[in-house]
């Protein structure tokens, strides 16, 4: 039996948030506080929504650092994952897709000739973006 979802003013306010924010990654005490401000929403309800739209692959887990554990971010219907890396600069903090087709022929390889399996869609690349490489802002990282 397929559970109902509700359109709650939180859930509603989790999404907008989300969507004005694709390119970055939230952890639970960041959303309550961010989605508070526009609806009144409790803990549980915020972890209930953020799992239902994680399955519904609205947004996506990541496992953050020690310092942020758990991170979300919005990855919309439009976006297939799976299928790539994501890059993160360790200046801004900006993520973003890697939609490239070597992501596919880089985790071939890998499994081919290495004998390991990379999961494309939760892999991190990390390093700095080309707007923070102009500002000259590479040393930061």
């Amino acid at each position: 039996m397929r559970k109902k979802r509700y359109k709650t003013a939180g859930r509603e306010a989790l999404i907008s948030f989300f969507r004005r924010n694709p390119d970055r990654q939230f952890t639970v005490d960041e959303l309550y506080q961010e989605v508070n401000e526009e609806a009144s929403t409790g803990k549980s309800s915020l972890y209930r929504h953020l799992n239902e739209l994680c399955d519904v692959e609205i947004l996506r887990k990541f496992h953050g650092t020690e310092k942020r554990g758990t991170l979300y971010q919005y990855i919309g219907a439009e976006c297939d994952c799976k299928d790539h890396f994501h890059q993160k600069c360790t200046v801004c903090g900006r993520i973003s897709h890697l939609d490239c087709f070597a992501s596919a022929d880089f985790a071939e390889h890998i499994l081919r000739e290495h004998g390991f399996m990379i999961n494309c869609g939760i892999s991190v690349l990390y390093g700095v973006c080309a707007a923070c490489m102009r500002k000259g802002e590479e040393s930061h990282a």
